[in-house]
């Protein structure tokens, strides 16, 4: 069983425990998540199964959007609503020209501190290991992206305060972006709710909850939720080739790609491609590079899956 589950994660449960959950319904396939939420958080989490846990790392490259409340004026130890009050202050008149000034002015490639509780590793512990400790860690901070920051509604009396549609790179901590709105305007702040509405191409509109998986694995129709994998690689360029073609990928042998169109692709060099067959199957993933003149493919992941190995050109 390979393939992709699309999950709204329920409030409460960690992601580890939605994995655990679905492991139990699909007993021998590996399943894999791509990209945690916190447990309060809901929304889009990506679940891989079998040979699809190979591309995790792929699909946690691509962006994510999450729609985020922000509470001003309160502070948390953990930049969210989960965590101990550490400070209050007086929230400053604010209107919507100022507010959206702010988000943009938050925009762009940046560095950000994660949080003190979160599960970025310290010599060999995650960081929320040594804060309920009472150790004080260096956190170093990592490069993100912030897309775009959309302020969806402005609510000066109520909770959130603000609720926001950002969208940005792997890495990115909602609860820190919140903390810094908080810290730019003078008044602190965390985060109050957070929905995660896409990862690349997978939407809340694709998502199920744990609940209809569950039925459905009792029903015996679980397979109907299970979606290709190729659908998570969808931003990569695709190329066709023969079987003879497939099967040097298959064993890691190179091939001579001067003649199969990838010269139509006008990409880089050291392109990374979807491969499929003849028939439309996916097969690989593979690397475009340039070698003494010629367009090699060289095998990043073989990930035919099961069913396609007898039409892979054995023959």
């Amino acid at each position: 069983m390979d393939g992709m589950i699309i999950l709204n994660k329920p409030p409460g449960l960690t992601s580890h425990q939605c994995v655990a959950a679905v492991r139990r319904l699909v007993p021998g396939v590996k399943v894999g998540h791509a990209g945690t939420l916190d447990p309060a958080a809901t929304g889009v989490l990506p679940l891989c199964l079998g040979k699809a846990t190979r591309i995790v790392e792929f699909l946690m490259d691509q962006r994510k959007g999450y729609r985020a409340g922000v509470q001003l004026g309160v502070s948390t130890d953990t930049d969210d609503a989960q965590g101990e009050v550490v400070n209050r202050r007086p929230v400053p008149q604010l209107d919507a020209g100022t507010l959206d000034a702010l988000l943009q002015s938050l925009t762009g490639e940046q560095e950000q501190v994660p949080p003190a509780y979160s599960a970025v590793k310290h010599r060999g512990r995650p960081l929320y290991y040594w804060a309920r400790r009472g150790e004080r860690v260096e956190k170093k901070p990592r490069r993100i992206t912030i897309y775009s920051v959309e302020l969806l509604e402005y609510n000066p009396s109520g909770q959130p305060h603000l609720t926001l549609q950002i969208a940005c790179s792997r890495g990115t901590y909602i609860r820190s972006f919140a903390a810094e709105i908080g810290r730019r305007i003078g008044c602190g702040a965390h985060l109050w709710s957070l929905e995660r509405n896409f990862v690349g191409p997978f939407t809340l509109q694709e998502a199920t909850t744990l609940e209809t998986l569950q039925d459905a694995a009792a029903r015996g129709s679980l397979q109907r939720f299970i979606l290709p994998m190729d659908l998570a690689l969808q931003h990569l360029p695709a190329l066709t080739l023969d079987r003879r073609a497939i099967l040097h990928l298959k064993h890691g042998r190179p091939v001579d790609c001067s003649d199969c169109g990838a010269e139509n692709l006008d990409q880089a060099d050291a392109l990374l491609l979807r491969i499929y067959g003849p028939g439309g199957r996916f097969y690989a993933l593979a690397r475009l590079e340039t070698a003494e003149s010629k367009s090699i493919l060289k095998t990043v992941k073989y990930l035919a899956t099961t069913g396609g190995e007898q039409h892979d050109g054995d023959d």
